[in-house]
């Protein structure tokens, strides 16, 4: 079990023992874009992420420093206005980053927002997208993105800045 504290094991529920052995995870090198290969109206590619497990969410808690009982506390979580664990909000802010970053190549994102719809819980599974909304001539982009979950509803929306070479 040396493996586990090298964070090579995910708890998914595939596995009839509760984990199984996930390998070690590599950088994917995203080829950046042009601002002249864009155009507004062009959609980005969705992506699935989850499900959601409640190891994820305890390892975001700890990798931000936010232990609030909601997101790991069932029995308090139950007696919350929330009525069970929930994942962090910044947890899903990060995957509406990734869409901008997958889509786009990593440039630097001069501006990163959302507004939080509604809660994620374990188990669910988010499709992320968007769409471009412009590009300017000097190579600004600005992406509209957005996160639903299995039932459709949509978790959150977000707003990604960012500039790219012209050519």
């Amino acid at each position: 079990m040396r493996d586990y504290y090298d964070d090579t094991w995910i708890e998914d529920g595939s596995q009839p023992i509760g984990y199984r052995k996930d390998g070690w995870r590599k950088t994917r090198a995203v080829p950046g874009k042009a601002a002249k290969d864009l155009r507004a109206g062009m959609d980005i590619p969705a992506f699935t992420q989850g499900p959601v497990t409640r190891t994820e969410i305890v390892k975001y808690a700890a990798a931000s420093w936010d232990f609030n009982p909601v997101h790991h506390d069932e029995t308090f979580a139950k007696q919350a206005r929330s009525g069970g664990i929930i994942a962090h909000g910044m947890m899903i802010f990060a995957y509406l980053g990734r869409a901008a970053t997958d889509f786009l190549g990593t440039p630097t994102l001069s501006k990163l927002s959302a507004r939080f719809m509604n809660v994620t819980r374990p188990g669910d599974v988010l499709t992320l997208g968007g769409q471009v909304e412009s590009v300017g001539a000097d190579g600004t982009v600005i992406l509209h993105l957005s996160a639903t979950n299995q039932k459709g509803e949509t978790v959150a929306t977000g707003v990604a800045q960012a500039s790219l070479p012209v050519s």
